[in-house]
């Protein structure tokens, strides 16, 4: 699982919050967990911050030792809550990015919970729209953009909003 807000251990080093679910969940020497912490820093391109604390990393470091942490047992299934939350647009098409060949790389399904859409059209091959907690379509990125779904295209193009504004405006 990768928190919105990375859930990183903030008394913990980069190297012991990716080895916590090492040493949780397995009996692997701790040569074995060293190479395996190494491994995932090196695969979401953290390099030589081993022994810093969550508190001297950028939000998108953050976010990036939150993967390294998520895939340290190389799961079957990745959950991902908000993970471009509170990022800029270049860090978050990176972690996109990331995500997509993590995805594909360790053969995981991911599901990722998000509200933007840039992520959803870069990442999602089966998408699942809720609104007021029921699905309301289901569908693949190519026809998000074709949907006769109301809520669905009201999120997407904001039609709902442009249509406050004109009421709105006209008060």
């Amino acid at each position: 699982m990768m928190f919105q807000g990375g859930a990183l251990f903030d008394s913990l080093t980069v190297e012991q919050n990716v080895r916590f679910p090492l040493d949780m969940f397995t009996e692997k020497s701790a040569d074995e967990k060293n190479e395996r912490v190494n491994f995932c820093l090196k695969r979401v391109n953290i390099i030589n911050a081993n022994k810093l604390y969550p508190a001297e990393l950028s939000g998108g470091m953050k976010k990036r030792v939150a993967i390294a942490r998520a895939i340290s047992l190389n799961p079957k299934y990745l959950f991902c809550d908000e993970p471009n939350s509170g990022l800029d647009p270049i860090t978050a098409l990176l972690i996109d990015a990331l995500i997509k060949e993590l995805t594909e790389e360790y053969s995981m399904t991911t599901i990722v919970n998000t509200h933007d859409m840039n992520s959803v059209m870069e990442i999602g091959e089966k998408i699942i729209f809720i609104s007021n907690g029921k699905k309301n379509w289901e569908g693949n990125k190519n026809d998000v953009l074709h949907s006769d779904c109301g809520p669905l295209n009201d999120f997407v193009f904001a039609n709902h909003l442009a249509k406050k504004l004109k009421t709105i405006n006209k008060e």
